[in-house]
This record gives C-alpha cells, structure tokens and sequence, in this order.
C-alpha cells in the first residue's frame, strides 16, 4: 500500500542503535492483576472487557498522591510539607485522573504484550465516560480491530501465465502519431462526421431505465475513443455509437455504473446516455522537418521512432508484470480466505485511488492510462479496496514469515528514485515525505513489493500470446450520477 491520506495500515521500519553506544536497559514494570476477557465482535474485532482489582486502584493512589505530595502547594504550608489528608481533600480529582490515566494505560500495554491481538487501529475506548469509583474494581469495555487470522499462504511452484507480445512496426506507427499529438493543433472540422481521435463538445444526459433523468452534463469537451469514462462508470461502446455523428444530431449509447456511487439503487447498474453534439474539431498533426525535430531534442525521425520504440517495449513489459502478479495475488487471495471489518474497508476507501495512481506511474504507466485507470478505480473503490486490503494482508504476513524487512536505508533509496523519476531534488522530496507524513505509507510500500518479488522467485512461468492492447480510452471529471464526488486536486495532479 503506497501513502493515502488515509492509510491507517502501516509498517514501521526497523532501527538499530549505532553500534559502541551503550543503551539504558528499563526495569521491567510490575504486572498489574488483571482479568481479562477477550471475544470475538466481528470480522477481525475483538471485544475486550478488563477489570482492576480494588488492591491495584488503591496501590496506583497511593502511589499518585505520593509524587503530588512532594510537589503540592498548599496555603499555610512549605512546598511537600502539607498533611496527606489536607493534600487528599484538596486534590482529590486531580489524584483520580491522574490515578484513572495510568492505570488505562498500564492496562491497554500489557494487554498488548500478554495478549498480542496485532491491533491495525488504536482501540475504540470513550476514556472520559470510564469513572474511577470510590469502592471496588474499576471494569472497563473497548473493541479493537485486530490483523486477520490465517496460515501464511503456499506459493511455491504456483504456475502463472506470462504474456509475451512483440513490438511490431504497426504497434510502433500507432505510438509514433500519439507522440506527435502533443505537438499538434485542434482545428474545426467543417466537413464530415465525427470520427475516432476528433474532438467533440457535446451534452451528455444520463437516464434510468424508465426515462427519468439521473442527470445533465452540459457543453462537455472530450476526445471520441472507444470508450469513454466518466467518476462514476463508463460508457464501453462510445466511440461506436457517436461514429459519423454531426453537429446538433443526437445519439443514444449504453453505460454502466460503478458500484460506489452514493444511490445504492444505481450501484452497478446499467443506463441509458443521450449525446447531443454541437461542435466538431479534429488534430492537426505538426509537420514533421529538421527544424521541429531537434526542437524536440531529437537528430532524425529514425532516431524518434527508436525512441518511441523503446517506451513501447518498457510499457509492454510493465503490463506484463502487472499481469503476472496480479495472477499471484489472485490466487494467494483465493486460498486465503478472511473476512474484513467493513468500517476498515469504508475507511480506506478514500486513499485507494491515491495509493493505485502511485503504483502505475511507478511502473512507467502513461499520464492518459493512469487517468482512465483512476476514473475506473473511483467508480469502483469498494471492490478495490477490498482486494488492496486483502493483498496487505497476505503479503505482510510473508512479510513475516521470510523475516522480511524495511530500513532507514531503504526509504532513503525510494526517495532517491521518486526524485530521480520526478526530476525534483533529494532534499525537497525528503520534505516533502516529512511533511506529509509519508514515511509508514512508504515503508508498507516497500515491504509489500519485496513479499511480491520474493514470492516471484519461486513461481513457474507459462509464457502465453499477450491480448490485443487495450483500446484506447477518454476520460471525463464529470459524473453520471449528481451526489458523486469530484476528483480530489491532489489526485488530479499525480495523474498529470
């Protein structure tokens, strides 16, 4: 899991103390004598009930007013030198707070010790509702939400299909004119209908089975694709249907929702959109001389397409690891079944398209493909959280069991390559991850990706012909339904 706003899952990273330094060794604290009770509440919850006895109340007081005493101020007497019963009366709340605090938390840390629930949130305690009583035991309820329970999954021999696909000149025509397209001008189409890559101003209305409007875009500029997507779904088949569409015609096409839109009533639904065109424009490619060229930093236009050839290739092969591991997690998550506590996953759910956006623009994905791929992820961050938390999961708990882990070294790498990749400086992205409070994100990062590569290592490869690439894709900040959020500015911009 990579930094959200927020992510609550976090894995430390490991410090070790410089070596000829000696360390100050605590005395171990005395355990207090407590009964505790621990039950299951739910998926991945416990509800814990603790009771101190009398004897360690009345200890933690005398113990309490001892240190006040020493400090306390009290008119007619030298500082701690007052009577106890006069101190007693006259700080007796303040005692009992204080008395109620450490008791707490002496409690809530030796349960973690004794008890090691792997807590993944602090635990929903209302401290101020607990009341110190003037006689017996003081009992106390919280709920915690602890990591899931189950066996490191088995992943050796796991056989996986790798799809393999070459690089043809087609493939490398095609990559050649989109990198001309951002030098290009959009002029009007005066002739003609609309075709794939013309750009279309158009009112888009969403409507539901029976008619009634969900909603109403107006005056929209997007580039006709195959397929277009918007917040909140897609429309699968809209390049299709707007084929030779020309100004003031309107068309019908079919969308479908995602599964995270606020009417439980619409969530995964398919619906009607009608577009109703009103200007036509179409690219104007540059033309291609020696002058634009090494404008562009390049000598021939032999020596582009060899570029555009080599960001085919590494694009290519980051599809490919994609789809390898995602076949792995596939069936790592398929044979280890657990549940989720859903106020986790609802939690979550906010960062997730943070989180997804990082990891593609880490393996080279292109400003456009991490765009589309986000729209798809906010329509449907439920399902995707839920399997993001899932992954967490298992691989920390290899992680684990391969003695798996992160050092201060290791962050200072990834900030290293995030400046290298962003072309910013070591010290403003380290700022930055300060500031921002990145470091644990980072950490579970780190740790997450190296379970990955090591669970890589024993896996046996099938190598298999690779799809048809997929089509292309526009994408909207619009949204289908009127209650869907828009993009978060930050979110925007780790797209750009």
């Amino acid at each position: 899991m990579t930094p959200g706003e927020d992510n609550e899952l976090t894995t430390s990273t490991s410090v070790e103390e410089p070596e000829g330094e000696a360390t100050s060794v605590e005395p171990e604290k005395r355990k207090l004598d407590l009964d505790v009770q621990v039950k299951d509440a739910g998926a991945c919850k416990k509800h814990i009930t603790i009771t101190i006895p009398r004897a360690e109340i009345d200890r933690q007081f005398e113990e309490s007013l001892g240190a006040l005493q020493k400090e306390a101020q009290v008119p007619g007497f030298r500082p701690g030198r007052a009577p106890k019963t006069l101190v007693v009366k006259r700080f007796k709340k303040q005692v009992a707070d204080q008395v109620k605090s450490t008791l707490l938390m002496e409690s809530l840390e030796q349960i973690d010790r004794d008890y090691q629930l792997n807590p993944i949130t602090q635990p929903k305690l209302d401290v101020a509702a607990i009341e110190l009583p003037e006689e017996g035991p003081l009992a106390f309820d919280m709920e915690v939400e602890v990591r899931p329970e189950f066996a490191v999954p088995s992943y050796q021999g796991l056989k996986v299909k790798r799809p393999v696909r070459t690089v043809t000149d087609k493939d490398v025509d095609v990559q050649y004119e989109r990198f001309l397209e951002r030098y290009a001008r959009i002029v009007p189409k005066l002739e003609g209908g609309a075709e794939i890559g013309d750009y279309l101003t158009a009112d888009l209305t969403f409507l539901r089975e029976d008619g009634a409007v969900i909603n109403e875009v107006k005056e929209v500029q997007f580039r006709l694709q195959p397929e277009l997507r918007f917040q909140d779904g897609r429309i699968p088949a809209m390049g299709k249907a707007l084929a030779g569409i020309k100004p003031e015609e309107t068309r019908e096409a079919d969308a479908e929702l995602g599964t995270s839109v606020a009417d439980p009533s619409l969530r995964g639904k398919a619906v009607k959109v009608k577009a109703t065109v009103h200007d036509l424009k179409q690219v104007q490619l540059p033309e291609v001389h020696h002058e634009f060229l090494q404008g562009i930093g390049f000598d021939s236009v032999e020596e582009l397409r060899g570029a555009v050839r080599d960001a085919l290739v590494r694009r290519i092969e980051a599809q490919q690891r994609q789809a390898v591991r995602r076949q792995v997690l596939d069936a790592l998550i398929e044979a280890t079944p657990f549940e989720l506590p859903p106020d986790l996953v609802s939690r979550q759910e906010k960062g997730t398209a943070s989180r997804l956006v990082m990891e593609l623009r880490e393996e080279g994905f292109s400003p456009e493909d991490i765009r589309a791929r986000q729209a798809e992820i906010r329509a449907n961050a439920h399902e995707m959280t839920l399997r993001s938390l899932k992954e967490f999961f298992i691989l920390a708990k290899v992680a684990e069991a391969e003695d798996i882990k992160v050092e201060d070294e290791d962050l200072e790498l990834e900030i290293e390559a995030m400046a290298e990749r962003s072309g910013e400086s070591v010290r403003r992205v380290r700022a930055r991850v300060d500031k921002e409070g990145l470091a644990d994100a980072m950490a579970t990062q780190i740790l997450e990706r190296r379970s990955l590569d090591h669970i890589l290592k024993s896996i046996e490869y099938e190598d298999v012909a690779a799809d048809e690439p997929d089509v292309a894709v526009e994408t909207l900040d619009e949204a289908a339904t009127p209650e869907a959020e828009a993009p978060e500015g930050d979110e925007a911009a780790a797209a750009e």
